[in-house]
Formats: C-alpha cells, sequence, structure tokens
C-alpha cells in the first residue's frame, strides 16, 4: 500500500534543504538526509539517517535508523491542469443550438486556486506502509516544504487540502496519532548501516 501527499510550489531550491533538516530536527530526533540529495536531480526514493531522541520503545533508543519515502518533481501550471479537467465542448450544430453550458471543473478549492496560479513546480511525496517512520517523514518533510515556500499541500486520495497556517504542527499530530497506535510487535523499522 502507497499513499501520496503533494506540495505545490513556486521556489524550490537547494537552500530549503538545511532549513528543512533544521525544522525537522524539532519533532523529537536528530535527522541527516543524504548529501547527496538535491531537488535539481532527485527522483525516487529520499533516504534520511535519524535516531529518536525519544522513542516510546527501549528497542529504539540510541538506534540509528533510516526511513525515507520516494519524492518526484515535476512542473506545474494550473492552466494547463484546468484544461485538462475542462475540455472544450463539442462544436456541432445540435449542440450549439441546444447544449447546455457546464460550469467549470476546478483543479483545487477556490481559496487554493488563486495561491496554485503562482506555483510552477509539483512535488510528489509517495509512503508505503512496509517500514513505521515513513510516514513521518513524507507527512513532515511535505508539511516543512510547504510552510517554508509558502507553497499548497494536498492529499489527492481523499481530496484533502492543507491550511497553510497550521500544516507542520497537524502533520506532527497526525504523526504522533499513526505512531501511538503502533506496538513493538508491529513496528518496523530499519537501522542505519551507511549511505550507499
Amino acid at each position: 500500500m502507497s499513499l501520496d501527499l503533494q506540495v505545490y510550489t513556486n521556489s524550490l531550491s537547494d537552500d530549503l534543504i538545511p532549513k528543512i533538516v533544521k525544522r525537522l530536527n524539532d519533532f523529537d530526533m536528530v535527522v541527516e538526509i543524504h548529501s547527496a540529495f538535491s531537488f535539481n536531480t532527485q527522483s525516487g526514493f529520499l533516504p534520511f539517517k535519524f535516531i529518536l531522541t525519544n522513542p516510546r520503545f527501549d528497542v529504539l533508543k540510541g538506534k540509528q535508523l533510516v526511513s525515507g519515502f520516494e519524492l518526484f518533481i515535476d512542473d506545474f501550471n494550473l492552466k494547463s491542469k484546468k484544461a485538462e479537467l475542462n475540455p472544450p465542448p463539442s462544436k456541432g450544430l445540435f449542440q450549439k443550438l441546444f447544449g447546455k453550458k457546464t460550469s467549470e471543473t476546478l483543479f483545487a478549492p477556490l481559496e487554493f486556486e488563486e495561491q496554485l496560479k503562482n506555483c510552477t513546480k509539483e512535488v510528489t511525496f509517495v509512503w508505503h506502509a512496509g517500514d513505521s517512520f515513513e510516514l513521518r517523514f513524507s507527512a513532515l518533510v511535505s508539511a516543512v516544504l510547504t510552510e517554508l515556500t509558502k507553497g499548497v499541500c494536498c492529499y489527492p486520495a481523499d481530496e484533502i487540502w492543507y491550511n497553510t497556517d497550521t500544516i507542520v504542527e497537524d502533520a506532527y499530530r497526525d504523526v504522533q496519532e499513526f505512531e501511538g497506535a503502533l506496538t513493538e510487535k508491529s513496528l518496523q523499522y530499519h537501522e542505519f548501516q551507511q549511505w550507499n
């Protein structure tokens, strides 16, 4: 099973990487991102080395762990996306005489479409259920990226668009709720060996 989060932003530069790591360290962990990571070249799995500073389970105390998510970056243009959702009506005589005008299908709720007009990048975060900490990283990194770039974040499977003002706190609450439901028996994690 995998789930996606999407962030739409106008700015995406490697200057954000140390800011993202610094912000992640606010959430009961010490984080390191792979040194070769760049928004300019990334496609696929993005690993993070981390130590939980206050783990719920003794088995995790002091352990260097690795987790991450798949990250994909594409160009984005709201006008093009809306054109895909709203193809021009057929121009036959019958349609011209009797055709109903259809209302425009929105790409996002109106309050987000105004922000999306300025966005040029779509960043997709994909996490899998095979690791107990992938949600932690995909949710927090997508939220922090949204916060730092004043972007827009959504969970497309359920068409949920997140409030940018509280997105990081909301993401951390969701992470805590998910991880709080884990038992030591259901815990799935990977110990860090070395960077590849």
